[in-house]
């Protein structure tokens, strides 16, 4: 495992590393001084100048700057836990798939050991339940009245309405209120699946706006083939050298 961030320029191949030391850890700072611990989730903001990652077994979701490599922590107290909170007062258990709302306002947050999503604020921090009870399971329902069964990855609809959630169970809908609700008011609901399928091992990946450059995590390439303006396919190439 290389527990970095690399940059990939798709019209090259070339492979640059943007932070991380290649050491497990959990290390603010910039560039190689930083340190992740398995990061397993990514996802750009809509201007293209930061990284957000589901820093796995750092409990953590970490903030890096596309220009400069700083990364600094934007919730999670390290420690694996289920709180809701602000900053390093939240808890995540493992989490992995992330994904940004289209105003870059708030990410969302498969939380895969806690068998919850989570939305986080991102000038503050701030950690809240979206849906999930906290227990395995695939009831479709209102908030945590639902269940999921170890979510690795969620995308987001590019209204930032509509949640899809991948996990073991297969894929799942969640529908989002934009902007956030008050608290009287609860909107989210996990309609009947469709189709089930076994989603495998995840990986996180994001592109920039303009679609020539593809980041990674985790310690394989992959091979992004282009086959259309807002779709990748996405196949493993074994480790990068």
């Amino acid at each position: 495992m290389v527990h970095k961030i690399r940059r990939v320029e798709v019209a090259t191949g070339e492979v640059t590393s943007i932070a991380g030391s290649g050491g497990g850890g959990d290390v603010d700072g910039v560039g190689d001084a930083a340190q992740f611990y398995n990061p397993a989730g990514l996802a750009i903001s809509p201007d293209g100048g930061a990284l957000f990652v589901a820093d796995q077994c750092s409990h953590k979701i970490r903030r890096v700057e596309v220009a400069t490599g700083a990364v600094t922590t934007v919730a999670g107290s390290g420690e694996n836990g289920d709180a809701d909170g602000v900053g390093d007062a939240a808890q995540f258990c493992g989490p992995t798939g992330i994904a940004v709302i289209p105003d870059g306002g708030a990410l969302f947050v498969a939380d895969l050991d806690n068998h919850k999503i989570r939305r986080v604020e991102v000038a503050t921090g701030a950690v809240t339940t979206l849906a999930g009870s906290g227990t395995e399971g695939s009831a479709d329902g209102v908030g945590d009245a639902a269940g999921f069964a170890s979510p690795e990855e969620v995308a987001i609809s590019s209204d930032g309405s509509t949640l899809s959630v991948g996990s073991e169970g297969g894929l799942r809908q969640v529908c989002v209120a934009a902007p956030p609700p008050p608290p009287s008011f609860a909107p989210i609901v996990v309609p009947p699946s469709t189709f089930s399928a076994d989603m495998g091992k995840m990986c996180g990946d994001a592109t920039l706006p303009e679609g020539k450059v593809t980041f990674l995590v985790g310690d394989h390439l992959e091979r992004y083939e282009h086959v259309s303006k807002n779709m990748l396919c996405v196949r493993s190439n074994g480790q990068d050298q």
